[in-house]
């Protein structure tokens, strides 16, 4: 019997569904690690990851999965697909009719080499490279949702994303108390004073993190939940909701080091907004405070341990900064390359090649990207990319909010409810920077919204499926509830007059 179990253990194990739950959690882990996969090679591990764990998952996939991300991963699939036919070279007459200016910006000795044929993107093989940076996106979008098919797979995704947030605080706190400018021993140009883990960009951390603190808080409302409705000791109780509660003041206070105003700002709507959505669901206006609470409880611990450290470039932000006199420019010059390629935009990935044609005179430098992802979008896919991405993420919220109030196990809307404030978080700090352009950043926020949206049950629909921790608190109120009397013989109707109308 022993040995029966064993290999029934062993072939558990061995499932693809599993081993592909287990690759995808390996892949959020190591993805920020490689400087947030944004080199060359970081990128090229990265999608060969997701695109193997993307074949396992498929090949147990069932079409209902595949339902519950078709329109999102459809809309990635789209968007990297009309990357990779920028990226082509076209006849001359086709390239004038999709996009008239791209056969004026080419060189006629590059022209004539090409044999009369032109790229509709200004930098073909950027566009190349990203979009199979999209379409490994989509790959883990899909891999997450059929993964999180149980809830143990679930766990391991999570645990992944969460202690991948730790990871990077607990090594960047090295370089960033030593004044260090170094990541992996190698030199890397920026601001010692500020928190930054294997990212360039402190920035970037800051995103990273805003992921890890929606999920916390998630894991916490949902330990909470679960310790206050499941009769257990108090040592019970206390590993139910410590946990959650550090590792979101960890996170919180790494977000703060970073310096990222836009971090901090964006990560504290979220919360307030996770701690709205509670008050909703439960009706009930005591729980509206929860998140702000929260917020509070952060912002209390970064300023005992150090005000200036945390705030320090948030409380010092001069009124040129706030006016956004750089960034203005640099938006409207992003709106100007978007009307001189208003369909099909100047070619995925390609901002830093394009910019330099509506980039004013005044404004030096050179730009990588918009600082805000929002405008950028439109401005490297045009009209047809910005709606493809807007198709697919339309149905996906509205799928999340019917999956957050619709009768679900509490573990199952943990997971909606991370997601939820993972997007409200970046909505607003993507608005102002372009941290999801880093792959790691991407394929976590991916693999967040896909598990999530599997969470959410067969088409998001109301589907009560018993839930673990409330298992002994329906039981122990059916065994105290009073047994129903017996039935007995149905009761005469008493007439109005009594004995009077009897007689």
């Amino acid at each position: 019997m022993a040995c029966m179990d064993d290999r029934g253990m062993i072939r558990h194990f061995a499932h693809p569904a599993t081993v592909a739950a287990v690759a995808l959690a390996a892949l959020l882990f190591c993805a920020p690690l490689p400087f947030g996969s944004v080199t060359r090679w970081g990128a090229a591990a990265l999608q060969t990851l997701a695109f193997a764990t993307f074949a396992l998952a498929a090949w147990t996939a069932r079409t209902r999965d595949l339902k519950t991300v078709a329109a999102p991963a459809l809309a990635l699939a789209a968007i990297a697909g009309l990357g990779a036919l920028q990226s082509l070279a076209w006849p001359r007459a086709l390239a004038a009719l999709a996009s008239p200016r791209f056969p004026g910006l080419r060189d006629a000795a590059v022209d004539r080499e090409a044999g009369g044929r032109v790229p509709l993107s200004l930098a073909p093989d950027v566009s190349a490279q990203t979009a199979l940076t999209w379409a490994a996106v989509a790959a883990v979008l899909v891999a997450s949702a059929v993964a999180a098919r149980r809830r143990d797979r679930r766990r391991w995704l999570t645990a992944a994303v969460l202690g991948a947030a730790v990871v990077q605080i607990l090594y960047g706190s090295g370089p960033w108390i030593s004044g260090s400018t170094e990541i992996w021993h190698t030199p890397v140009p920026g601001d010692p004073t500020r928190l930054r883990g294997t990212f360039v960009n402190p920035d970037h951390l800051a995103v990273y993190l805003e992921i890890g603190l929606a999920v916390a808080f998630a894991w916490g409302w949902w330990g909470m939940r679960r310790a206050r409705r499941e009769p257990m000791p108090i040592e019970g109780r206390l590993a139910l909701v410590l946990p959650p509660v550090v590792v979101w003041l960890l996170l919180f206070m790494g977000l703060a080091f970073t310096g990222s105003r836009g971090g901090i700002v964006a990560a504290v709507v979220a919360v307030v907004a996770q701690g709205l959505l509670l008050a909703r669901a439960a009706r009930s206006r005591r729980l509206a405070p929860v998140g702000a609470m929260a917020a509070l409880a952060g912002i209390g611990v970064v300023a005992a341990i150090g005000v200036q450290e945390g705030f320090g470039r948030l409380a010092s932000t001069s009124a040129y900064e706030v006016t956004w006199n750089a960034r203005r420019q640099m938006y409207a010059a992003t709106w100007d390359l978007w009307r001189s390629f208003p369909w099909l935009g100047s070619g995925l990935g390609s901002f830093r090649d394009a910019i330099p044609l509506t980039q004013p005179d005044d404004l030096p430098g050179t730009w990588w990207h918009a600082h805000s992802d929002w405008l950028e979008l439109p401005a490297t896919v045009g009209l047809v990319g910005a709606a493809l991405f807007f198709a697919g993420l339309a149905p996906l919220v509205l799928r999340l909010a019917r999956g957050w109030t619709a009768e679900r196990p509490s573990e199952d809307r943990a997971a909606v409810l991370a997601a939820l404030g993972a997007l409200v978080s970046l909505s607003i700090h993507e608005s102002i920077d372009f941290g999801l352009t880093m792959p790691a950043t991407a394929v976590t926020l991916a693999a967040l919204l896909g598990t999530a949206s599997m969470a959410c049950g067969e088409g998001g629909a109301k589907e009560p499926i018993p839930d673990q921790s409330d298992q002994p608190v329906r039981a122990k109120a059916e065994e105290a509830a009073p047994s129903p009397a017996p039935a007995g013989p149905p009761k005469r109707p008493r007439s109005r007059g009594g004995r009077r109308a009897r007689a």
